[in-house]
């Protein structure tokens, strides 16, 4: 049987209308922000409007650390290098006002594995810098507590630097190393 090439094309766009139309009707509905008040909102908004869902996203958080309130809760996937981690759904963090070794420096291995033990797979509460909130190559730029125990949470950045895997190194940003804690009250 030969199918002339117009009931071809007269196909093809009843198909097409009809795959347009279905879509049009049944499209997800938009994502809901709800949004904090801190500087961080911004890259926020960034990640929870970037999702494709069909639940509603929240943006703020009922933690506190240190009495206040944490900008950010991720999950660690994978870690860069001694101060840089890929976590969800913050992306790429890096670790405010420390510094590591680069990869084929003495050091870099080492302080590698010591980020991957403290963070990777877990659940980390992001304090963001309300300065700049990402650095010059797009990374989220934030202090970093992990959970140490039922009340209180480790500064993974203090940490590194106490444990020798790290170096202070003061950028232009909200925080100040040499005030920090080890370990702060987390409710």
């Amino acid at each position: 049987m030969r199918v002339s090439p117009v009931a071809i094309l007269a196909v093809f766009i009843i198909g097409f209308f009809a795959g347009y139309l279905v879509y049009s009707t049944t499209a997800p509905p938009p994502l809901t922000i709800t949004k904090t008040t801190t500087a961080a909102t911004t890259i926020r908004q960034t990640f929870t409007t970037t999702i494709l869902s069909t639940q509603t996203t929240t943006v703020t958080s009922s933690y506190k650390v240190g009495g206040k309130p944490v900008d950010l809760v991720a999950t660690v996937y994978r870690i860069v290098d001694g101060d840089t981690f890929d976590a969800f759904p913050s992306g790429r963090v890096r670790l405010a006002d420390i510094n590591t070794p680069e990869r084929n420096e003495p050091g870099y291995n080492e302080a590698k594995e010591a980020l991957r033990r403290l963070v990777e797979g877990k659940k980390v509460f992001l304090d963001v810098d309300n300065v700049n909130v990402m650095d010059s190559y797009q990374r989220l730029v934030a202090v970093v507590y992990v959970q140490h125990n039922s009340t209180h949470v480790l500064n993974v950045n203090l940490w590194l630097v106490t444990n020798g895997y790290a170096m202070f190194r003061d950028f232009n940003n909200e925080f100040n190393p040499y005030t920090w804690s080890l370990y702060l009250p987390f409710s």
